[in-house]
């Protein structure tokens, strides 16, 4: 098994578990509020399915989670600057990377096959704080099939290694939480994202990515 199907296993959330189900069963963030603007948020797709969320970085890549990466760049794309699901910009993907530390790891960088003027998102240089209110967001609904980008609250409750992926930030739901089809998506701290869905309540962390972020992407 590949290492990134090793981590969708794991994970429990995204393209595997949205690709093991009709589209129609697919959701996301569950309770919290319909987004109205997020022109910086991504949906991904694999095989033309929709898989995962991601955010735009500069006008050519995508920062979302590995585990929603097919075995070939040429089976995803995304859909850019819409909050509806199956709307946005259209974009192919032309290039994944990925910072493998000794087989652990859940960030991805996809590369788009032309640039697309949106807005992008800042990122952090350092781990939101233990009890910390941090936002996050994910494509559907809490019906049974995708609609709307969607945004919750949770509380950070640490901030530490995973064995999976890394240094990774854990928090507790407060107004509704994540399911599959959020996974890639970001958890934001007074602005910036600080970390990229792995599974339940669980975000790698965009710090400890931060050097390797801006070496590949520039951002």
């Amino acid at each position: 098994m590949r290492h990134h199907q090793r981590l969708a296993v794991a994970a429990g959330v995204g393209l595997i578990a949205a690709a093991a189900l009709p589209i129609d069963a697919a959701h996301a963030i569950s309770g919290g509020t319909a987004v109205r603007s997020a022109p910086w948020a991504v949906q991904v797709y694999g095989d033309g399915q929709f898989a995962c969320t991601g955010t735009m970085l500069n006008d050519r890549w995508v920062l979302t989670a590995y585990h929603c990466y097919l075995d070939d760049p040429g089976k995803m794309s995304v859909r850019i600057g819409s909050v509806r699901y199956g709307h946005g910009v259209k974009v192919d993907v032309t290039k994944i990377r990925h910072l493998n530390t000794d087989g652990v790891d859940d960030v991805a960088l996809f590369k788009l096959a032309k640039p697309v003027h949106a807005p992008h998102v800042k990122l952090a240089d350092a781990d939101p704080p233990k009890g910390a209110v941090i936002d996050i967001y994910g494509y559907g609904s809490t019906g049974p099939k995708p609609k709307n980008l969607r945004k919750a609250t949770n509380r950070v409750t640490a901030i530490k290694h995973d064995d999976i992926i890394g240094r990774a930030i854990w928090s507790k739901k407060l107004n509704g939480g994540d399911e599959p089809g959020d996974s890639g998506g970001p958890a934001f701290y007074k602005g910036r994202e600080v970390g990229v869905l792995f599974g339940p309540d669980e975000h790698s962390s965009v710090a400890s990515h931060r050097a390797w972020i801006r070496r590949v992407t520039g951002a």
